[in-house]
């Protein structure tokens, strides 16, 4: 039974990996394409439940994913609503529906790249402070090269094209909060394929970003 595990867990992992060279090629050529608006919330939705069903979920990783998805969901209202938290921008029409001008996969995106930070440094031998520290300094590398390529690719933008600093201190910050309850509520779970998730990701945005 271990071993049929281990085997769909690379499956899911290989399967992955194909999706995301496919959705480079797609964004390489075809950026411009109204397909985009359909493919992209859908496979943030299938490689979520990917990293979801990973594991079998527990009650208190159940209730932590789902206060992590609805806060940060409130977080994104506000912030596209005042402009407080990240700096004034609105979202583009490529990440689906919208909530309050807020893509309803947005919520799902952010707790599912904590939980892959989490899994990059939940075995080091220190505090919670630090390893959630850790996780902060994983997301904000994420999003440096991240909010690059948002624009490009219909996902948000900040007025004048200028990410505020503001932006990155809020992403710390969240991911930071997020990230300490998890350990601090000791959750346990196997983290693999959120771990090559964000991997993926990161090299999809780095050709992107270079190509």
């Amino acid at each position: 039974m271990e071993r049929q595990k281990i085997n769909l867990k690379k499956l899911i992992i290989f399967a992955l990996a194909i999706f995301y060279l496919v959705g480079i090629f797609i964004h390489l050529f075809f950026r411009s394409s109204e397909f985009l608006k359909i493919l992209t919330p859908l496979f943030l939705m299938l490689t979520s439940a990917a990293v979801f069903f990973e594991d079998r979920p527990s009650k208190k990783f159940l209730i932590w994913f789902l206060v992590g998805y609805f806060f940060t969901l409130f977080i994104e209202i506000v912030g596209v609503k005042t402009g407080l938290i990240f700096g004034p921008y609105k979202y583009g029409e490529n990440l689906g529906i919208k909530f309050y001008g807020v893509p309803l996969v947005i919520g799902l995106n952010w707790v599912v790249l904590i939980i892959a930070a989490i899994g990059f440094v939940e075995n080091i031998k220190t505090s919670n402070y630090l390893k959630s520290f850790f996780v902060g300094l994983i997301m904000l590398l994420y999003d440096l090269i991240l909010e690059i390529e948002a624009p490009e690719l219909n996902y948000w933008f900040f007025e004048r094209g200028e990410v505020p600093i503001q932006n990155f201190i809020s992403w710390f910050i969240i991911s930071f909060a997020l990230s300490y309850f998890y350990f601090h509520f000791q959750i346990k779970r196997s983290l693999v394929i959120a771990r090559f998730n964000l991997l993926f990701q990161f090299i999809f945005f780095l050709v992107l970003l270079f190509f």
